[in-house]
């Protein structure tokens, strides 16, 4: 049996999971409809979320070891609850209603952020690999869920094919691991490895990386993220750029330094990193350029986010190749800038896609010449695009400009100066493609007169982003307050806090 402490720090998964199954018999048995569906999912997202709160970040291993509670597992099952609470609501309220299967369409991606929890809390390879799955294979489903649309369809079998295939990196990479050390669990890997490592161990850790490279749309193995950003449903797509891009970071997270934090690990995963973050800062900003397509867009853009995320991720290693050593502080440093990253990239990108949403229900596509003059028919929706395009371009004073300076900073302290010099070009880069949109919505002339209304809940909600996009750009301290705490716990030889069966 689970003792009461396992009851405990599985609770939210349970509950999820248990009320994402009840929600599926009460919508065969009573009809219940897709509205109905989601507002009872968005309060069990609510319960999910208190509960959360009320657990503090002392480090505990739990589940047998299969599982850490820290202060990164806290930041973010809360972050995963509410990305899943605005995918749901959008699904609900402001795009093209799906026409059959509505209930399931809500419900699948509770299931998918029960994954996505897990991920935030493993110690455990094979857990780790399970709960990818989980998430993974409900993805497969929500983005090819159009399924009289042949180019969701194709977005689906592109997901289906690439995520195998990096499933398939990531298990090779495992197996190599475990074949030599024995173990899967990650503190029992980590003091093996502090001063010499198998050409074993660092290939199946290149394979690992590989696979996680493809979760995140890291260049190369990004190819999949503009055509699946284009085919699946304007909440789906805002999910996967935000959730499953968090859950692809936490996972990168728990391996690179929860597991070769330290040691000769480093030499491996940190020019693997390196060069991904290069390549991803240049790619995904200079392929956005050309872009007319406001999803595909969106969708390199969301490659060159990876490159400034993993800036930071590398600012976090204990060392670096050449001798250089990080300090607590550091590491901290590296790690709080990941997470005000992906607050801050929450804000701004769930805001772009609850605006697309909305015009793609009343516009004939959604390329940027159809924004022409979309300042004269809704204010709102125009100043809430232009101001979450401005954020993430990093233009002061807005959250992204944090964000930004940030990583920046982290690649000044740790001497990364080829990070640096392209990351500022990066930065440079993407104003230009932000600004088009701009351009159009303010300075062209509209196609069509006619006003777009939009309803008293997706306006409020919009204004209640625009807050927070502004609130945290001018104060910086209240983001500390959002990531506070939310850093792994350092890894040692010993457990920290092991709790007893």
């Amino acid at each position: 049996m689970l003792s009461p402490t396992y009851l405990t720090y599985l609770a939210p998964e349970i509950l999820l999971t248990v009320w994402a199954m009840i929600l599926l018999l009460l919508e065969a048995f009573l009809s219940l409809s897709a509205r109905e569906i989601t507002r009872l999912a968005l309060a069990g997202i609510l319960v999910t979320a208190i509960e959360t709160l009320f657990f503090g970040t002392d480090t505990t291993l739990f589940w047998g070891s299969l599982c850490k509670w820290d202060g990164a597992a806290k930041f973010f099952h809360l972050f995963f609850l509410a990305v899943a609470a605005l995918a749901i609501w959008m699904a609900d309220e402001v795009q093209e209603p799906v026409t059959h299967g509505g209930g399931e369409f809500v419900v699948l991606p509770l299931f998918t952020t029960t994954g996505l929890m897990l991920l935030a809390s493993a110690n455990d390879f094979m857990l780790l690999f399970v709960a990818l799955e989980l998430v993974t294979i409900s993805l497969y489903i929500l983005v090819a869920y159009r399924r009289r649309s042949l180019v969701a369809l194709e977005a689906g079998v592109k997901y289906l094919i690439l995520g195998g295939l990096s499933s398939a990196f990531l298990v090779m990479g495992v197996a190599y691991i475990f074949g030599i050390t024995g173990t899967t669990r990650f503190d029992a890997i980590f003091p093996l490895f502090i001063y010499g490592m198998p050409t074993a161990v660092g290939f199946g850790l290149l394979l690992v990386l590989i696979g996680v490279g493809f979760k995140i749309a890291m260049v190369p193995f990004h190819i999949w993220a503009p055509d699946v950003y284009e085919g699946a449903p304007n909440s789906i797509t805002a999910f996967l750029s935000v959730g499953s891009k968090a859950g692809g970071i936490i996972i990168l997270l728990r391996i690179v330094l929860g597991v070769f934090g330290a040691g000769p690990g480093c030499d491996i995963w940190v020019p693997v990193l390196y060069v991904g973050a290069i390549l991803s800062l240049l790619l995904g900003n200079l392929a956005a350029i050309p872009q007319r397509n406001l999803k595909r867009l969106m969708g390199y853009s969301s490659v060159g986010h990876t490159g400034f995320i993993l800036v930071a991720v590398i600012g976090a290693a204990a060392s670096l190749p050449g001798g250089a050593r990080a300090s607590i502080a550091e590491l901290a440093n590296g790690q709080t800038t990941v997470m005000v990253y992906l607050v801050t990239y929450l804000l701004a990108t769930f805001t772009i896609f609850i605006v697309l949403a909305v015009l793609e229900r009343r516009l004939p596509g959604l390329e940027i010449h159809h924004l022409a003059g979309l300042s004269q028919r809704s204010p709102l929706l125009a100043a809430a695009f232009a101001l979450s395009l401005v954020s993430l371009a990093g233009v002061p004073p807005l959250s992204g400009f944090i964000a930004k300076a940030l990583v920046i900073l982290v690649a000044w302290n740790r001497h990364l100066y080829p990070l640096l010099i392209v990351t500022i070009f990066a930065a440079v880069a993407a104003l230009y493609y932000y600004l088009g949109p701009i351009k159009a919505m303010y300075w062209s002339e509209p196609l069509d007169e006619t006003p777009i209304k939009v309803n008293r809940t997706t306006s409020a909600v919009l204004i209640g982003l625009i807050v927070l996009l502004i609130v945290t750009g001018f104060y910086a301290q209240s983001i500390s307050v959002l990531v506070g705490g939310a850093t792994l716990a350092q890894a040692t030889p010993d457990p920290v806090h092991l709790v007893s069966k």
